[in-house]
């Protein structure tokens, strides 16, 4: 059987075109199964309060000047996303869910997504999650053709994509503007019990950090 800290680690398939514009940008990718028991639900509990302990009442300045932070609001830069209005995955995690709030007012959404969501502000790399399920082929990095159309969770409509924007896709479709916003098609739901786990490695980010990061979150969703 293959553990959690020994599981097969892929690459995304990237674009020529996304190779060249952005030759520093690679994701990483590990599919998980997902216990589904209560012993994930005390985990993630207790890592978000060991989260909240080190994050609570720090300045923003502090938490912008973190190098993983600033790696990923210069490669929002990069793919003309403004950090400050939209603020890399971590940074938003930490800023609106930790910085001020009381303990336990985390950002909750299900077990699987907050023990992905913990485990990113603990490592400080940039996880998202897929249900496999709900995939068609494999995830590919690339740049839209334009046209293409995209609705992203918590959006009432969908979106149009103009051309030349970041993307990740499968065979099928749009699943999200790439490091910003996940499309609904393939969000994790309470009955998940296969993910497809992503790491974001940009200029700054290790790649075996991030290697382990993946990891640490596989093995958080296994437990049962």
């Amino acid at each position: 059987m293959t553990t959690q800290a020994h599981l097969p680690v892929a690459e995304v398939t990237v674009s020529p075109q996304v190779a060249s514009a952005f030759p520093d940008v690679r994701v990483l990718c590990v599919e998980a199964e997902v216990g589904g028991g209560d012993a994930i639900d005390r985990e993630v509990q207790e890592r978000w309060a060991q989260e909240h302990a080190r994050w609570h009442g720090v300045a923003k300045a502090e938490i912008r000047a973190h190098p993983a932070v600033d790696a990923y609001r210069r490669f929002s830069r990069q793919i003309g996303v403004d950090p400050d209005r939209q603020p890399p995955s971590i940074q938003a995690l930490i800023e609106r869910g930790l910085r001020t709030k009381p303990l336990g007012n985390w950002p909750k959404i299900n077990p699987t997504v907050d023990a992905v969501n913990v485990t990113a502000v603990a490592t400080m790399v940039a996880l998202g999650v897929f249900d496999a399920e709900r995939l068609t082929g494999p995830v590919k990095l690339a740049l839209s053709q334009g046209g293409e159309r995209l609705k992203p969770i918590g959006a009432q409509e969908e979106l149009e994509l103009e051309p030349d924007r970041l993307i990740l896709a499968d065979d099928a479709r749009v699943l999200s503007l790439f490091a910003h916003r996940d499309g609904v098609h393939q969000a994790v739901r309470p009955e998940t019990r296969r993910v497809l786990l992503l790491a974001c490695v940009v200029d700054g980010i290790a790649a075996d950090h991030s290697v382990d990061a993946l990891r640490h979150s596989a093995a958080l969703l296994n437990l049962r």
